[in-house]
């Protein structure tokens, strides 16, 4: 079975991900800080102007057109969280100036302005982990600086003070130091649940900075009347999972007979999936066509309008006949390509991305982004769904230094798309394909 680690790595570096069979936590002197803000109330919803909330359908729809790419680069099952990649390229367009800022910040619908950008991002930051206490989100970032350069006072104060990301220095001529730092940072920044992140040829001759964000994830599925949403006694073993043209897998199946909240998206059907007290949820697509082009007429017919609209016009209380795979997805993705059909081109281009905003070091400024890579994991069960998401932009230089009548069949039987959502801003956290183990 595969596994799905998210880590969303942005790497401004020449990076390969290669995975790591070693399982042992390094021994860290010294670790670098996580200072994500803990929650000290819980609030009944994310409070968002009226051009946040226009910020939240941006952001959304660059999830939205992120999974489509990234699904025709690999072709395969797939996890990934927009928002861990958001945040790392907001704060690295802090560090941009000029087409590179521009390009970073309108790709991810914020047209010119990186200050409503930040107080965004800082608002979800103190928000998202304090909606329910039966769930755990973490949103943490850090900055690894190679110890030949400066960062600049105005982006370390906005990477603090706005992101709560601490700056630390390392000996980058050892590429073990570096590893075992951001690896270790991400172990515990995810409870565990990443790791390991990066080997040493992971680290390029040109490392100049790691800029990290992690995204952690853990909730049960809510209740209904004190019963669970699943029970391990109805688990379906080894049943068919139908795949487009032909072929089948066997896979578990969780199955539920209860009221869901259930609506269409043309004609395919979505279901939401709550977590604990409802303010998070799994929204499932699933295809109206089995075993023909089903998945590939979905996606390409998905936006940000046909979405909103569906989640707008869902039902309450639709008795619905639910079977749904028990899954656990494991991958790593370069998103170069997809970044640049985005719209991120610049920052890719040595000699003519702007980061001269970031660092310092005798003049030079030839700072770009050499690759962007992103590892994912989640873990969906009976019990309810863990996931993480780390992403970290690696910086080089050129140059070192309605209700029924009857119950609803929705048979997750055949591939579907699959996105975890804060209800009260309408924020993807996670967005996802399943069409096979």
């Amino acid at each position: 079975m595969k596994q799905l680690n998210i880590l969303l790595v942005l790497l401004v570096a020449a990076l390969g991900l290669a995975a790591c069979e070693k399982n042992d936590v390094p021994q860290v002197k010294d670790p670098i800080d996580i200072a994500s803000p803990s929650p000290k109330d819980l609030i009944t919803k994310v409070t968002l102007s009226e051009a946040q909330k226009a910020y939240v359908g941006a952001g959304n729809a660059f999830a939205i057109n992120s999974l489509k790419l990234l699904y025709k680069q690999e072709n395969e099952s797939i996890i990934f969280s927009p928002l861990s990649l958001q945040y790392a390229l907001a704060i690295s367009a802090n560090g941009a100036s000029g087409e590179t800022a521009s390009e970073i910040i309108s790709t991810l619908g914020y047209g010119e302005d990186q200050d409503a950008l930040n107080e965004y991002c800082n608002l979800l930051l103190n928000q998202l982990p304090a909606l329910d206490d039966s769930v755990e989100v973490k949103l943490t970032d850090a900055v690894i600086v190679n110890k030949e350069f400066r960062v600049q006072d105005a982006f370390r104060n906005i990477a603090e003070k706005v992101y709560y990301a601490p700056v630390e220095y390392v000996d980058a001529t050892n590429p073990k130091v570096v590893v075992d730092r951001i690896n270790e940072w991400a172990h515990r920044s995810t409870n565990g649940f990443i790791y390991p992140f990066l080997e040493e040829s992971d680290i390029s001759d040109n490392f100049a900075a790691a800029i990290l964000n992690a995204l952690y994830f853990k909730a049960k599925w809510s209740e209904e009347s004190g019963k669970p949403m699943f029970n391990s006694d109805d688990i379906e073993k080894s049943k068919p999972f139908y795949l487009d043209g032909g072929g089948t897998r066997k896979v578990d199946y969780m199955v539920a007979s209860r009221n869901f909240r259930y609506g269409k998206i043309g004609k395919n059907s979505i279901v939401e999936l709550p977590y604990a007290h409802g303010k998070f949820a799994m929204y499932v697509i699933l295809p109206d066509i089995k075993g023909g082009n089903g998945l590939e007429s979905l996606l390409s017919s998905l936006t940000q309008k046909s979405w909103s609209e569906a989640l707008a016009s869902m039902s309450n209380d639709a008795l619905v006949q639910l079977r749904f795979p028990r899954f656990e997805i494991e991958d790593k993705y370069n998103l170069n390509e997809m970044l640049q059909a985005l719209g991120i081109r610049r920052a890719f281009i040595p000699n003519k991305a702007q980061f001269d905003k970031l660092l310092s070091h005798s003049g030079i400024n030839n700072f770009f982004i050499e690759s962007v890579l992103q590892k994912a994991r989640i873990n969906v069960t009976e019990w309810g769904t863990e996931a993480a998401a780390v992403t970290a932009v690696m910086i080089g230089v050129t140059s070192i230094p309605g209700q029924p009548d009857k119950a609803i069949e929705f048979f997750a039987d055949h591939p579907f798309v699959y996105a975890i959502v804060e209800k009260t801003s309408g924020v993807i956290l996670f967005a996802g394909v399943f069409n096979s183990l």
